[in-house]
């Protein structure tokens, strides 16, 4: 019997770049017109004022990676959708920049820069984004399952400490898309899948996996990441805006190392996943100052202890995905789905 990743002997896997843009289309038309061309599994409403949106499809054979850039919105899935269009894959997203809140199917959902948030798409969510850019992949239930089987996926966030592997994977995915060959495709997808496992094989050995966050530490959490870039992001301007005391939030953060430290390993995955942006090569000091952080030295030693490598090793891992004119684009899901 043939493995459900390996295709019949005739078909040949391919390759295919797809772009959408919303930069030709009348400002009070873009979101409608990004809702008709692109989404499927999901919907949008509340488009944030000036909403834009950019996307770049990496067809990989029967699979997809898309890299999208939108303004602020509110996704969601609904039971209707789900018994409509039958759709059974987990969407798996590596956050480059902004930030999500929402709800999914009873779990509370807060999903940051530099973290991985997986989707299951037999459930409903509700989903509110700051602009953001994000790298999407869908997967098949199937195979996800066989590699985690038994976890409740929907709604899980991969923090990049134990999603590290997967992230630089997902992104050199993106970055050396020119030069892959088609015969490489099949193990790209299982190597996907396979490092999801891995990841999700970590969380699982942590002593509070499957316990639910505190809704209080949740708000804190996605305040923190709605007010990241703040130079006025700290336990007291946090404490007032929630209306908690200082001490019930240092308890809250104390498992997470306290609530500054928390902030500032916020602040390096937000840097670590600009780096790791395949179509945006900013300086490091530009990010390095962007993220609050005093000087490109101050930078580069706390990234080395947090990650073990210079700032400067991780961007020269791998090239950048060139920009390419707008092109006729496939919909979320079409690789998925095989259409």
């Amino acid at each position: 019997m043939n493995d459900p990743l390996d295709p019949p002997a005739e078909t040949l896997f391919r390759l295919g770049r797809t772009n959408f843009s919303t930069r030709s289309v009348p400002p009070d038309q873009r979101h409608d017109h990004y809702r008709r061309e692109v989404l499927t599994a999901l919907d949008a409403r509340d488009p944030e004022p000036g909403f834009t949106a950019n996307i770049t499809a990496l067809r990989l054979g029967p699979h997809a990676f898309y890299v999208t850039e939108t303004g602020g919105q509110t996704m969601f899935r609904t039971p209707e959708m789900i018994a409509a269009d039958g759709l059974d894959h987990y969407i798996v997203q590596f956050n480059i920049a902004g930030s999500h809140t929402g709800d999914f199917d009873g779990v509370p959902f807060a999903f940051g820069p530099g973290e991985v948030g997986i989707c299951d798409l037999s459930r409903p969510m509700l989903m509110h984004s700051t602009t953001v850019k994000v790298l999407t992949t869908f997967l098949p239930r199937a195979e996800v399952e066989a590699v985690a089987p038994d976890i409740a996926l929907h709604g899980m966030v991969l923090d990049a400490n134990r999603a590290g592997l997967l992230i630089e994977h997902l992104t050199s995915v993106t970055r050396w898309f020119p030069r892959l060959l088609p015969e490489t495709l099949p193990g790209i997808t299982r190597a996907t899948i396979a490092l999801l496992g891995a990841c999700l094989a970590m969380e699982a050995g942590r002593a509070d996996f499957g316990v639910r966050e505190s809704p209080v530490l949740a708000r804190a959490r996605a305040y923190v990441e709605h007010n990241l870039l703040e130079p006025s992001l700290n336990p007291a301007r946090i404490s007032e805006s929630l209306g908690v005391s200082r001490s019930t939030l240092y308890r809250l953060f104390e498992p997470l190392g306290g609530v500054t430290a928390y902030i500032w390993e916020r602040r390096l995955h937000l840097a670590r996943a600009a780096l790791l942006d395949p179509k945006r090569a900013r300086r490091i000091s530009e990010i390095a100052f962007q993220c609050g952080f005093s000087s490109e030295a101050h930078f580069s030693r706390s990234f080395r202890k947090a990650f073990n490598m210079r700032p400067s090793d991780l961007r020269s891992l791998q090239p950048s995905l060139a920009e390419e004119p707008d092109t006729p684009f496939a919909k979320w899901t079409d690789a998925a789905t095989g259409a």
